[in-house]
């Protein structure tokens, strides 16, 4: 280490001297020489072979204890909480819209249509009119079972499938329930082609083996026709009754309404009867094979 050339041992007894002069003490002694003076290293403690291998063993014995600890812990949890099958996850968005309750129906006091001895109903609701007519009664099984629906909307048709269709129309009429369902097909009307699909309609007391129809036009009909004693009404008569809805006289129609409504009917179908009679096909007048037989005699020759 070097030193200032103006700051050594004789320059510092110098200024010792001069500060006793200064203060009136008495003289301190020699003052020794400030020099630097190096550290001592500090030496690594070392420890005896034996020694050091113990610490080493104790160590690995703590960590081994440490995991087979852990191992034991996350075990007991695993028993403690089995795993659950993986679900997906529902997407959960930010903010749901609050439900809002569809219109309520209310009672339309004019009807529109007719179809035999069917009874109507209307209701109505904002952009909505449906006239329900029905013929016969779904518990008694020895006659036929009609429910026609007539709806005017002013939006498109979005109700899907005609299965789809038959499970709510049948859920409204006093609780019905699609148990089965059948063949499906199309059959010609005046109105366009009707789809159909045979099925099995049940409440609480019977079922009732029928065949479901709509067609969508401007008017959108809907329904079903349940034929006596478990038989399924043949397509034509499924045809033959839908064709027999008509308008009131004087009733207030959209003109496309009318005019559908006043097209030529099928020449296939009979003259209009009673909608509870579409489905039962006329009885046909039995001949008796024993039936007494005039007999004709040729007459005598002169």
């Amino acid at each position: 280490m070097r030193q200032r050339p103006d700051f050594d041992d004789a320059a510092l007894a110098r200024a010792g001297r001069a500060l006793v002069q200064d203060i009136g003490v008495q003289d301190i002694g020699p003052v020794e020489p400030l020099l630097p003076r190096p550290l001592r290293r500090a030496e690594p403690r070392r420890l005896s072979r034996g020694a050091g291998r113990l610490r080493v063993l104790a160590r690995t014995v703590v960590a081994a204890g440490v995991i087979a600890l852990l191992s034991v812990l996350a075990s007991e949890r695993r028993l403690a909480d089995p795993p659950r099958a993986a679900e997906p996850t529902a997407f959960v968005p930010r903010y749901a819209a609050p439900a809002v309750a569809p219109p309520a129906w209310r009672e339309a006091a004019a009807d529109r249509y007719r179809l035999g001895e069917a009874t109507v109903g209307a209701r109505t609701q904002p952009g909505l009119r449906e006239d329900t007519l029905t013929a016969g009664e779904f518990a008694v099984q020895e006659a036929p079972y009609l429910r026609l629906v007539a709806a005017e909307s002013s939006e498109p048709d979005g109700e899907g499938s005609l299965f789809v269709a038959l499970a709510r129309r049948a859920a409204e009429a006093g609780g019905l329930a699609v148990v089965r369902s059948g063949e499906r097909g199309q059959v010609a009307s005046r109105f366009g082609a009707l789809e159909t699909v045979d099925a099995t309609l049940a409440d609480g007391e019977g079922r009732r083996a029928c065949t479901a129809f709509r067609v969508t036009a401007v008017l959108r009909l809907e329904g079903w026709l349940c034929a006596p004693l478990g038989q399924l009404p043949e397509p034509q008569a499924v045809a033959c009754t839908v064709e027999r809805l008509a308008a009131l006289p004087g009733a207030d129609l959209p003109a496309p309404v009318a005019a559908m409504l006043a097209g030529p009917r099928m020449a296939a179908c009979p003259p209009e009867e009673p909608a509870t009679t579409a489905a039962v096909p006329a009885p046909r007048r039995a001949i008796r094979k024993n039936a007494a037989r005039v007999r004709h005699s040729r007459p005598a020759s002169p």
